[in-house]
C-alpha cells in the first residue's frame, strides 16, 4: 500500500491546483470529479431558461470536469447517472418522446439526484439553475429547433448524423449559467466543487479502517479508471469477481482483503493521472512517471537520452533552443560537441545542487495486465539526493557519442552529436527493433518488458543491464546490411557501445584512452581490424558531385560480410582483404601507407593473442568504433 499512501501524499502537497487550469496543463482532478469529452454545451440563465447552444469541435476544449458518483465513475452498464452533466439519454426528459428508445428510467434516477443535491445545504445556485431547466422536460426540442440536434423526416432524432464522430443519442452535454455579471461555466466552479465534494461525503454511512492511512473512515469498494488517459478503462484496483472468484478459498467477503478509505482512493488517483498526463511516459500500453513527493520540483525523465531529461525542467541554466554553433572569436572555433558538453554537464550541476537532503522521489510503472486491468510491474521509492546520484550514475556511465535531436520547442528543435546516455526505449530498440521504415520498429510487448527490466538498471546503483539485451543488440550491430547507414550507426551501434560501456568497464571505456587500455584484447582487435578494412574501402570509393558532396557509396565488402566476420574473423578477414585489393589501388600513396601502418600494428598484436575464428564476444564493437574515429580524425588533420 506504499504507492496509494505516497500518492495520496503528493495530493496533498499539489491540493491548491485541484481543478485549476494552469497554462493549458493537465488539470488535478478535485476529489469525486472526473472527466468525459462534450459534444454538446448548453447555454441558460439564472432561472432555468434556454438560451442558446453549441456544438464543439473534437480536440478543441471538450475534456470537461465532472462531478460524479462512486457508481457512475465505474459505470458500463445498467443506471448510473452523473450528478450534473451527462449523457443525453440521461438528462433529456423528452429523450423518449424523440427518439422511441424508453429511457424514462434514465432520467428519472439523474433528475431525483439533481434535485436531492440542488435542495441540500452544499446546493449551488447554478446547480438549481441546471435543475429547473431540466424539469422542464425540453432539451432535446430546445436543441432540435436551434438546429443543434437534427430530425429527421418523421421528427425523430437519429443517429445518421454525427458530432465529433458520435451519433446524436449518444452525445454528452455540459452547461453555462448566464449570470449578472458574464457567462459562467459549470465545469470551471471551484465552489461547485467544493460544494458537491462536501454533499458526497454526507452519502457515506458506514466507516471502516483504511488500510493506507490507518484512520477509521468511509471506505470505498469501486475506485476509479481513467489513469492512463481520459479513454482508459483499466483500473488498479478492482473488487468486481462476481464470476471469476478470484479471492475466493482465501477470503468469504471482498471486504476482508482489503478497505481503502473513499477520499485516499480519489486522491491516490487522481494524483496518478494527473502525474502520468503532466510528466509521465505513455507509449506501447504502459505509463511510467517519476515525481518529487514532497514538494513542487521537476525532476529529470528517466524515460529520455540524458540530454532531453532536463529538457521540461523550469529554470534549467541550458538554452535547450540555440544548439548550433557556438560562438566564435576570430579564425578559432569551438568543437561544437565539446563545448555542448560543457554547457550541458555545468546546467546539470547546477540542477543537482538544489535538491535538498529531505526531499522524497518516487517511480512507479504501469502495464496493461488485461482489458480491464492495469499491473504496477515497477514501484520504488528514495531519497530526492539518492535519486539524482544514481540519474547521474547512469548518464555518465551508460554514454557513447551519437547524434539526437535537442530543443524545447519542437519547431525548433536540431540535431547536434555529442556523448549522451541513450533512452531506455532506445536501448530497448537497438536490441529488438527492425527497420521497416525511417527508423526501427519493435513488438510493444517486447518493447514494454525489456524498458521494466532496464529501469533498476537506472535507478539502482550496482545493477547492471541484463546480459541477454546486450548480446541481442550485438547481433543487431553485426547485421549493417538489414538497415540504413544512420540507423544502423546511430540508433544501433552507438546505442549497445553505451551499453558494454556500463555494463562491463564501469566508466573505464572513454573516449580518450580505450585503444590503449585495450591493447591486447583479442576481441577489441579483431573490431579495430574491421574498421581499417571498413575505411579503407571507404575513401576509395569517395566520389563528388558538383557542389563538392559525396556521392552516395555502395555497401563495403566489410559491411556485407559482417556477420560471418562477427562469427568467424581470422577467415572472413582473408576474404575481405582479398576484396579490397583493387580499392588499394585508388587511394592516394599517404593513405595506402597509413592504413597499411594501422593493418601491421593491429595484426602484430593479434598474432599474439589469438588470430582465429573463435566467435567474437560484443567488445569488437567498440573497438571497431573507436578505430573508425581515431581514422577519421588522423586523415582530417592530414587535409587541414
Amino acid at each position: 500500500m506504499a504507492w496509494l499512501k505516497t500518492l495520496a501524499d503528493t495530493y496533498d502537497v499539489y491540493s491548491d491546483l485541484a481543478g485549476i487550469n494552469k497554462n493549458g496543463q493537465a488539470v488535478l482532478l478535485p476529489i469525486s470529479h472526473s472527466t468525459f469529452n462534450a459534444q454538446i454545451e448548453v447555454t441558460i440563465d439564472q432561472v432555468g431558461n434556454f438560451q442558446g447552444a453549441k456544438t464543439l469541435e473534437k480536440g478543441k476544449d471538450v475534456v470537461t470536469i465532472i462531478p460524479v458518483t462512486e457508481d457512475s465513475a465505474a459505470r458500463s452498464s445498467g443506471i448510473a447517472p452523473h450528478p450534473l452533466c451527462d449523457k443525453l439519454c440521461y438528462i433529456a426528459g423528452d429523450y423518449t418522446a424523440y427518439t422511441g428508445d424508453n429511457k424514462e428510467s434514465f432520467f428519472e434516477a439523474y433528475i431525483e439526484q439533481l434535485r436531492d443535491w440542488a435542495e441540500s445545504e452544499n446546493t449551488h445556485p447554478m446547480v438549481l439553475a441546471v435543475y429547473k431547466y431540466l424539469i422542464k422536460r425540453s432539451l432535446i426540442y430546445d436543441l432540435a429547433a436551434n438546429k443543434i440536434l437534427e430530425l429527421d423526416e418523421t421528427g425523430k432524432l437519429t443517429d445518421r448524423t454525427k458530432i465529433q464522430g458520435l451519433g446524436q443519442t449518444g452525445v454528452n452535454v455540459r452547461f453555462i449559467v448566464r449570470g449578472n455579471d458574464r457567462p459562467q461555466e459549470v465545469w470551471k466552479n471551484q465552489e461547485l466543487y467544493k460544494n458537491y465534494g462536501a454533499y458526497y461525503r454526507q452519502k457515506f454511512s458506514e466507516s471502516k479502517l483504511c488500510y493506507v492511512s490507518g484512520r477509521i473512515e468511509a471506505c470505498s469498494d469501486k475506485h476509479p479508471s481513467k489513469i492512463r488517459n481520459s479513454g482508459d478503462k483499466a483500473k488498479l484496483i478492482s473488487g468486481n469477481d462476481e464470476s471469476g472468484f478470484t479471492y475466493r478459498g482465501r477470503f468469504t467477503a471482498k471486504e476482508q482483503a482489503v478497505s481503502i478509505g473513499y477520499d485516499t482512493s480519489q486522491k491516490a488517483h487522481n494524483a496518478l493521472r494527473w502525474l502520468i498526463q503532466k510528466q509521465g511516459y505513455t507509449r506501447d500500453e504502459s505509463a511510467i512517471v517519476c515525481w518529487m513527493v514532497n514538494r513542487d520540483v521537476q525532476v529529470p525523465d528517466m524515460m529520455k537520452d540524458s540530454v532531453n531529461a532536463y529538457r521540461d525542467i523550469d529554470n534549467f541554466d541550458f538554452d535547450f533552443d540555440n544548439i548550433n554553433m557556438p560562438e566564435t572569436s576570430g579564425a578559432n572555433k569551438h568543437d561544437t560537441g565539446k563545448y555542448f558538453a560543457q554547457q550541458f554537464n555545468n546546467a546539470v550541476n547546477g540542477y543537482a545542487g538544489k535538491i535538498d537532503v529531505n526531499d522524497k522521489v518516487a517511480i512507479i510503472a504501469l502495464d496493461a495486465a488485461t482489458t480491464g486491468r492495469l499491473s504496477i510491474v515497477y514501484y520504488d521509492e528514495m531519497g530526492g539526493k539518492q535519486y539524482i546520484d544514481a540519474i547521474l550514475n547512469w548518464q555518465q556511465h551508460c554514454k557513447w557519442s551519437r547524434n539526437i535531436k535537442v530543443g524545447k520547442a519542437e519547431e525548433n528543435r536540431g540535431r547536434v552529436t555529442c556523448e549522451c546516455t541513450p533512452s531506455p526505449r532506445d536501448l530497448a530498440l537497438a536490441a529488438f527493433g527492425v527497420q521497416r521504415s525511417e527508423w526501427l520498429e519493435a513488438d510493444s510487448k517486447v518493447i514494454r518488458s525489456t524498458i521494466k527490466r532496464l529501469l533498476p538498471c537506472i535507478t539502482q546503483k550496482g545493477t547492471k543491464i541484463p546480459d541477454d539485451v546486450i548480446r541481442s543488440a550485438a547481433r543487431r550491430a553485426s547485421m549493417p546490411q538489414t538497415m540504413s547507414e544512420f540507423v544502423w550507426y546511430n540508433e544501433v551501434l552507438c546505442v549497445v557501445c553505451a551499453m558494454i560501456r556500463f555494463n562491463y568497464e564501469e566508466g573505464s571505456i572513454t573516449m580518450d584512452n580505450f585503444l590503449e587500455d585495450k591493447l591486447n584484447d583479442r576481441n577489441v582487435l579483431f573490431g579495430r581490424l574491421l574498421a581499417v578494412c571498413d575505411y579503407m574501402e571507404q575513401r576509395a570509393m569517395f566520389e563528388y558531385d558538383e557542389n563538392g558532396k559525396v556521392k552516395d557509396r555502395r555497401t563495403t565488402n566489410a559491411k556485407r560480410y559482417w556477420n560471418a566476420y562477427s562469427s568467424r574473423p581470422a577467415k572472413t578477414f582473408r576474404t575481405i582483404k582479398q576484396n579490397l585489393i583493387p580499392y588499394e589501388k585508388k587511394l592516394k600513396d599517404f593513405e595506402l601507407k597509413k592504413f597499411e601502418v594501422w593493418t601491421g600494428e593491429i595484426m602484430t598484436h593479434l598474432s599474439e593473442n589469438g588470430f582465429d575464428n573463435i566467435a567474437l564476444s560484443e567488445m569488437y564493437l567498440p573497438g571497431y568504433y573507436q578505430q573508425l574515429e581515431y581514422m577519421k580524425k588522423a586523415f582530417q588533420k592530414k587535409e587541414q
